[in-house]
């Protein structure tokens, strides 16, 4: 294993002492150093790297493409349109991260196993500790082509690849139910009205027949169909599964 990946599976196998070799309760100490390490670092490459810039640019797509869903009908097509593409782009990140996504669901079934089962033999523990040894050497010889510090963002994207799935479906199904909303508003306006006064007696004196306007108002309610936030989530979720996946190619 070369220079790339033996930090990496130092890391992992520091993460699964402290699961397999201490009382029950250091799991949650096992994934509390994962998470810690995970996140902060996927953001810190991104920034890095200015793979953010991408990910603005796209916020800032999204919002001209809002506007101009103010525009019926055509405005409407454009925002179904691009919808439909970003979708498209984000399952197509998704695809790419199927293969982390399977590696980290061993790692954390073998990291918790020891705690959902309540498993305290230690021929078992034992057992378990092998496996994830053998997970986590086979996942950092898949590293040892990289670059040190890309080697740490695909080791940070497979601990991430199960969030990263479900945030990915949930954004998806997000923005097919937000994708318009409807927008009530009430009109107030003021009418008025001729009436015709027959004649009549008023205090012993005759009033001919006359024709008064009378004032009334008038409220109605107005609804109209605007963009959603869907667009904003649907766009995001693209972009996000999008730079994974291209550095995934690297």
């Amino acid at each position: 294993m070369s220079h790339a990946g033996i930090p990496c599976l130092a890391f992992m196998i520091l993460i699964g002492c402290l699961s397999f070799f201490l009382p029950p309760e250091a799991v949650a100490i096992s994934i509390s150093i994962v998470v810690l390490f995970a996140g902060p670092y996927f953001l810190y490459y991104l920034f890095k790297h200015n793979l953010h810039h991408d990910i603005i640019r796209g916020f800032l797509l999204s919002l001209l493409v809002m506007a101009l869903g103010m525009i019926p009908v055509l405005g409407w097509i454009a925002i179904i349109g691009f919808l439909i593409y970003n979708i498209a782009r984000a399952v197509d990140g998704l695809k790419s991260l199927v293969p982390d996504a399977l590696v980290s669901i061993v790692i954390y079934a073998l990291l918790c196993a020891r705690v959902m089962f309540d498993i305290h033999t230690p021929l078992a523990i034992a057992g378990l500790a092998f496996a994830y040894l053998a997970v986590a050497v086979l996942y950092c010889r898949t590293l040892d082509h990289l670059e040190p510090e890309l080697a740490w963002f695909k080791l940070s994207i497979m601990f991430l690849a199960i969030p990263f799935c479900v945030l990915t479906v949930v954004s998806i199904v997000s923005a097919l139910g937000n994708l318009f909303r409807t927008v009530g508003s009430s009109l107030t306006r003021t009418l008025i009205t001729p009436q015709t006064v027959s004649g009549h007696m008023r205090n012993g004196m005759r009033i001919d027949a006359y024709t008064r306007n009378i004032t009334t108002t008038v409220t109605t309610t107005v609804t109209h169909t605007v963009p959603s936030v869907g667009t904003i989530t649907a766009t995001a979720a693209a972009d996000v599964a999008q730079k994974v996946k291209d550095e995934q190619a690297d």
